[in-house]
């Protein structure tokens, strides 16, 4: 029985700018996160006495990678005890003026260009192929360059691209699951998408995501996988674990204050909200929603929580909460608006109390809250505000 062990990981983006601003020098502590995710997965290497490790494209960014990083990455792969496989990304694209070209990599490293996209090692018993870019931007590959697989070896194909996804006119390498069960490899380790995933339809292929979160789209686990292959009898059996990697982490939560009166009401619906996460760790953005009559200064709300944490910001997508039955006396156009929605409304609750179960009044009903809600904002602002519930 032949066996293989190796750490699989991907989209590291080294040196990546970060949208959000946060304290100090926010930017440059997440490219330090950035590096030290990394610096997880060797050292998960060499606790595992792996084998190998592949990444499979984005290891960095290609626009904005500073040498003193790309020095510091042949210091870590150079310390890694074992081959390190790399495919270009459409971030690191295999251009003339990339690193992959004009670098001395480690004697460990081998990319697997498009130049030179094939590798077999006899001493493990792997044939591997990559698949990866030479420009930002590339559609459907060609499978046919493809070599078939080696007998009694471990056969994995590198790819950075989309699985069974189909993007039309903004596509990166699509593959379908068929095309690449047909090739007859026995794993697909994939890159691109930042989502770690372990559950296509197709069994043998992975996606490990990214190691370490870039923005408030990429919550949740993030790492990489440890992969053990066994061989018996031409059969190939596949075990993945996954191991997390990240050193902070995202969160967005949205939080109703429709009824509080006061700031300190909404502060403590805020801690209740964030109630177990880490300041040091943890990336919170927090959204007001519902119908208030306060006047919410959100600079002045984020100043409670900010000091302590790393990033903290609170936006307010609150409306304005009128009181009915003031405006129902007022003697304007404000008034008469109300006083006709209203009128209506206790029609359709006259037709309700005879019907209860009438969908389509209930419907109705709906509505004119709605309508009383946005023409109220409208007279008070000169604009409606569409809101998308």
């Amino acid at each position: 029985m032949k066996t293989l062990k190796f750490v699989h990981c991907a989209d590291l983006h080294l040196d990546a700018s970060f949208r959000e601003t946060g304290t100090g020098t926010y930017a440059d502590t997440r490219r330090k996160d950035i590096r030290e995710a990394f610096k997880r997965i060797i050292d998960k290497v060499r606790a595992e006495n792996a084998q190998m490790l592949l990444i499979c494209g984005d290891l960095y960014e290609h626009n904005t990678v500073a040498k003193g990083t790309i020095d510091w990455l042949h210091m870590v792969l150079s310390q890694a005890g074992v081959p390190v496989l790399i495919i270009p990304g459409n971030h690191d694209p295999y251009l003339k003026n990339s690193w992959y070209r004009n670098w001395d990599w480690p004697e460990n490293v081998r990319i697997l260009s498009p130049d030179s996209p094939a590798l077999v090692m006899d001493d493990l018993c792997v044939n591997i192929f990559g698949m990866g870019f030479s420009s930002f931007r590339e559609d459907k590959p060609d499978l046919s360059v493809v070599p078939p697989p080696v007998k009694d070896y471990f056969n994995i194909m590198m790819i950075h691209g989309t699985l069974d996804m189909d993007f039309t006119n903004h596509a990166y390498k699509p593959v379908t699951s068929e095309e690449l069960s047909a090739l007859g490899y026995d794993y697909y380790a994939l890159g691109h998408f930042h989502k770690m995933r372990d559950d296509y339809p197709m069994k043998k292929a992975f996606n490990p995501g990214s190691p370490e979160p870039l923005g408030f789209d990429e919550q949740g686990f993030h790492g990489a996988f440890v992969v053990e292959m066994t061989m018996d009898q031409g059969r190939v059996d596949i075990k993945t674990e996954r191991f997390e990697t990240s050193v902070r982490a995202y969160h967005e939560r949205n939080v109703d204050i429709t009824g509080c009166r006061t700031l300190e009401e909404v502060k403590m619906r805020v801690l209740g909200l964030i109630e177990g996460l880490r300041p040091d760790r943890d990336l919170v953005r927090i959204t007001l929603t519902g119908r208030t009559g306060l006047s919410v200064e959100t600079d002045v709300l984020t100043g409670f929580f900010s000091g302590d944490w790393f990033y903290f910001r609170i936006y307010n997508e609150t409306r304005k909460d009128f009181n009915i039955e003031e405006l129902e006396k007022d003697p304007s156009l404000t008034g008469a608006f109300v006083r006709e929605v209203k009128s209506r409304i206790a029609g359709i609750d006259a037709e309700l109390a005879n019907d209860p179960g009438n969908r389509e009044l209930q419907r109705e009903k709906e509505k004119l809250l709605l309508a009383m809600n946005y023409g109220l904002e409208a007279l008070y602002s000169g604009r409606i505000e569409w809101q998308d519930d």
